[in-house]
């Protein structure tokens, strides 16, 4: 019968000393460790009820002198509709994977204009200030920074995407 034991400490550390115990101890599975705030670590295990219930024991008995221990739990004969709750929401990647798709993004402006982007006065003009503002730093104006544009009016906005646009189509 599959069964689900949890042990929630204080602090990294001693969920890496429970889990480690509690995994030597008996035939379980690592099934996540869920970092909750304010310094809260669950870990989770499954397997066999006598064989969690083992390896339970063993990582509290393991993080007794670490007094980090909040609570301590074995659910026997889990139901599988609770899977959804005790799984892991993202799966990691091992490093080779995660820098084969680095992306670097450069702070200056592209040679490109997006197509969705206004660039007549007549369209502009017809824009509210708010939309500008969304235009200017999609197209990261060279002429303005970000706190500039934040605090710019409408015809100064208008401006500098303007100039900024010229300037692209030399």
């Amino acid at each position: 019968m599959e069964s689900l034991g949890m042990i929630e400490v204080r602090g990294y550390l001693g969920a890496v000393v429970a889990a480690d115990a509690a995994l030597k101890a008996a035939d379980v599975e690592l099934q996540n460790v869920q970092i909750i705030s304010g310094g809260l670590v669950t870990v989770l295990l499954r397997g066999d009820v006598s064989a969690v219930n083992a390896s339970v024991d063993a990582g509290v008995a393991s993080i007794g002198e670490l007094n980090c221990l909040v609570s301590q739990r074995v659910i026997s004969r889990l139901d599988m509709q609770v899977n959804g709750l005790t799984s892991p929401k993202k799966k990691f990647t091992s490093y080779s994977k995660a820098t084969e798709k680095v992306e670097v993004k450069s702070d200056k402006p592209s040679k490109k204009l997006d197509s969705s982007w206004a660039t007549s006065k007549e369209q502009l003009e017809k824009m509210k200030v708010t939309e500008l503002r969304h235009q200017a730093y999609q197209m990261n104006l060279a002429t303005m920074s970000k706190a500039q544009i934040k605090m710019s009016n409408k015809e100064r906005l208008i401006t500098a995407i303007l100039s900024d646009i010229e300037r692209r189509n030399r």
